[in-house]
């Protein structure tokens, strides 16, 4: 159960009343308050008050067939998202087939049993007001709606914004809502910084062409969430490749509390903003070429409030940066080759999530040998309380057939502060997506509860929240 609070930083006090454990009832209430009064701005990191909350040493896995549910396609999902109850996933398309994209969002209830239907739905949010609202690609909280990233519709890209608020019905066509930016690119995952959303730019589509990915963008699209959502001057445009050619094509982006970054999914040239500076002013921005100390091809990043961890892409190169040194310095990076971890193809990653102790990596696809099939179910796990070049930090885990299914092939996921939820993409099973959705346990039953005063909310890869105080139930 997660219970947030107003996004504020600072516990200033709190009346604590003892309770008789022995008179608690099983399905009854509990309530926490707690006054919060915030004097000053911290990085986005997992910063626990008081918890009884230990991550397990072994994950464990669940594995559930979403395909069909309320009789719909459930099936190619893009990143998810958390509200503080759901997981929401972000649908792309049904098959391989590009024109395949559907707008069928699938909601998990955290609350339920994640083998009992009734915990899921879905909803077919294509079409809302009028518009050709299919295919995202990662997602954003802002305490109230949940916002989609536009990727394209199968014949071009486009900026067709998704937003659902979570205080209307989930079913309900008046609690949906979409407009259309008119920046015909493809956003790949977002990053938020408590008010603004910044939209990872991947490629672009020329108007009456096919598309293609041929033309890499560098056009962050930012939009406002404290201005009309419908309002064109709600978003504003910023070109990075007026940082170099190569300072285009991201997917995914993560926020420290200060800097905003992009993360490279081809040429290996992060870039990060600062929000204190002016979106419009290249001062603003800078980019490193990280080829250099090891940086390989990414999808989604991960930050544990010191070090930002970069998803390798189809390869085992990981590599992280230390938020804390400067940017463009080559010491401030470290590298580690993670292959055959555990005697496990640990290589290649979509998204990935931080739990308090240990960073782990979502599978999705890997270089295979001849004759076998690149996609793959093998989590690779570090333990950020040893160093980053020891090889007992790292573990690796074969979770290909959870649950008696073929658990293959996912694309990032959400973390709800005691499980992630990965994404369910595809597991090389011909022409057809899949919606096997995936959860990993990383607290069983070692844990009661975990009072923190911010959490870290761009966990999972490609989306993004910026959650305040908030009170965490094991149940």
């Amino acid at each position: 159960v997660g219970i947030n609070m107003p996004p504020q930083s600072e516990i200033q006090g709190a009346n604590i009343q003892p309770v008789d454990i022995q008179q608690l009832k099983a399905g009854g209430a509990i309530t926490v308050a707690v006054t919060v009064h915030a004097t000053e701005a911290r990085c986005e990191a997992m910063q626990p008050v008081v918890s009884q909350w230990q991550p397990l040493s072994t994950p464990h896995f669940a594995a559930y067939d979403a395909t069909t549910t309320d009789g719909l396609i459930c099936a190619g999902y893009y990143g998810a998202v958390f509200d503080g109850r759901h997981v929401y996933g972000c649908p792309i398309r049904s098959h391989r087939e590009r024109d395949s994209v559907h707008g069928h969002v699938l909601r998990c209830d955290t609350h339920g049993d994640f083998h009992d239907p009734s915990t899921w739905e879905a909803f077919d949010a294509g079409g809302t007001d009028g518009l050709n609202t299919v295919c995202y690609y990662g997602a954003v909280f802002d305490g109230r709606h949940v916002i989609f990233a536009p990727r394209d519709d199968g014949h071009g890209y486009h900026s067709r914004v998704l937003r659902y608020d979570t205080q209307g019905p989930f079913k309900d066509e008046d609690a949906w809502s979409a407009f259309d930016a008119d920046l015909p690119h493809s956003a790949q995952g977002a990053a938020y910084d408590g008010r603004h959303v910044y939209f990872c730019p991947g490629y672009e589509s020329v108007p009456g062409e096919p598309m293609t990915e041929g033309l890499l963008s560098g056009k962050v699209m930012r939009m406002d969430t404290s201005a009309d959502f419908k309002d064109a001057t709600s978003y504003r445009v910023f070109d990075t490749t007026v940082l170099g050619p190569e300072a285009a094509c991201f997917d995914g982006g993560a926020f420290d509390g200060r800097f905003v970054y992009f993360v490279p999914l081809l040429h290996g040239v992060v870039v990060r903003f600062d929000t204190q500076g002016p979106f419009d002013d290249p001062t603003s921005w800078e980019a490193f070429d990280a080829r250099a100390v090891g940086l390989g091809m990414n999808v989604g990043a991960v930050f544990d409030g010191h070090w930002l961890y970069f998803c390798a892409y189809g390869h085992s190169s990981m590599v992280r940066y230390d938020t804390r040194k400067p940017f463009t310095d080559p010491s401030s990076w470290e590298q580690y080759d993670a292959a055959h971890t555990d005697g496990v193809d640990t290589g290649g990653f979509d998204g990935g999530f931080f739990d308090g102790r240990y960073v782990t990596f979502c599978p999705w696809t890997r270089t295979p040998s001849p004759g076998e099939a690149g996609y793959h179910c093998n989590y690779l796990r570090y333990d950020t309380t040893r160093s980053f070049d020891d090889s007992a930090a790292w573990s690796g885990y074969d979770a290909s057939a959870t649950d008696g299914l073929e658990s293959l092939g996912y694309n990032a996921g959400a973390f709800d502060g005691g499980s992630f939820y990965a994404a369910p993409l595809y597991a090389a099973d011909g022409e057809n997506f899949h919606g096997r959705m995936m959860r990993v346990d990383t607290l069983g039953g070692d844990g009661a509860f975990s009072l923190r005063f911010c959490d870290y909310g761009h966990n999972g890869g490609l989306c993004a929240a910026v959650p305040g105080p908030g009170f965490l139930v094991n149940t």
